[in-house]
């Protein structure tokens, strides 16, 4: 049988509105039969992942938040001189591996955007970069094999951390 230890703890912290909710007033919660301010595991945690210690102790191991995969892919594609129809279904299906694609209107350019942000790290952006290279140099779509590897990738220490669910 596992034994657990649970701790309820009460921080203070100097007089600022370190976390509010979606009326712009500080959260609040009841404890003791007093009412406290409350700050909120996220606020805490996108503390910690903003700060200068964090960006000095992991550097070059943080991600980035995107929506524009497929368009980036779509224009170095487009550089290294694949034809726009192979350009465009390439960069469709490197951005569909990363999340569901916004849909586009009547009329509407095709910019390849995926519908929610998607955190992205450094060894995931070299891997679509390589497949980028690898598509221009032959003159091709990827294939099923080579979509898979792209989340197979390690991710950034921020994702091990954090999760991909970032504020």
């Amino acid at each position: 049988m596992s034994h657990f230890i649970q701790l309820h703890l009460l921080t203070s912290y100097p007089p600022a509105n370190l976390n509010r909710d979606d009326l712009g007033r500080p959260k609040t919660a009841l404890m003791g039969g007093a009412k406290r301010l409350r700050v909120s595991s996220q606020s805490l945690k996108r503390t910690w992942r903003t700060s200068a210690l964090f960006e000095e102790a992991l550097a070059g191991h943080v991600g980035t938040r995107t929506k524009r995969l497929g368009s980036e892919a779509y224009k170095e594609l487009k550089e290294k001189g694949l034809d726009e129809k192979t350009a465009a279904a390439s960069a469709e299906k490197i951005a569909g591996v990363f999340g569901k694609l916004r849909k586009v209107e009547k009329g509407e350019a095709k910019e390849f955007e995926i519908e929610q942000l998607v955190h992205v790290g450094l060894e995931e952006r070299q891997a679509i970069s390589a497949l980028v290279e690898t598509l221009a140099a032959e003159k091709r779509e990827p294939n099923d094999d080579e979509l898979k590897l792209l989340r197979h990738k390690p991710a950034a220490a921020d994702v091990a951390l954090f999760g991909r669910m970032l504020a």
